[in-house]
């Protein structure tokens, strides 16, 4: 038999309660997990390299600015939807933080591994796939 946890005074100081009279506890609903950067669903893919250049405007820049600037990366110039030497110098600043002593690239033009860490949230629409039916 249980030991008694806690005791009660009074015209009720005749039933006690044990740890048999405690509900157990329901584990709440299981969270699905979130999908991975990669899964191009959540997350902007990597463009390529001859993506980011002058006269280009896409609001992917926008975007990719909003996350520099949550990391800090950017010196307070204006990042809009054209591409720009600001845009550069903000993707090099967050290089440098990823690649200290700058060991790797930190030309400001993204690269792949930095893009994917700084984890632009998707803007574009997913492409469509083709019935397999």
């Amino acid at each position: 038999m249980s030991e008694p946890t806690e005791q009660q005074s009074g015209p009720k100081a005749a039933r006690k309660t044990t740890t048999a009279d405690v509900p157990e506890a329901t584990p709440g609903p299981v969270a699905e997990p979130a999908p991975a950067a990669d899964s191009g669903s959540r997350y902007e893919p990597y463009p390529g390299p001859h993506y980011f250049h002058g006269g280009r405007h896409s609001p992917l820049f926008t975007a990719m600015a909003a996350r520099l600037e949550a990391e800090g990366a950017t010196d307070g110039r204006y990042l809009g939807p054209d591409w720009t030497t600001a845009h550069r110098d903000a993707f090099a600043n967050w290089q440098r933080t990823l690649r200290p002593k700058e060991g790797g690239d930190v030309s400001g033009t993204p690269d792949e591994v930095a893009w994917d860490k700084l984890r632009v949230p998707r803007v574009t629409p997913l492409p469509k796939q083709e019935n397999q039916s």
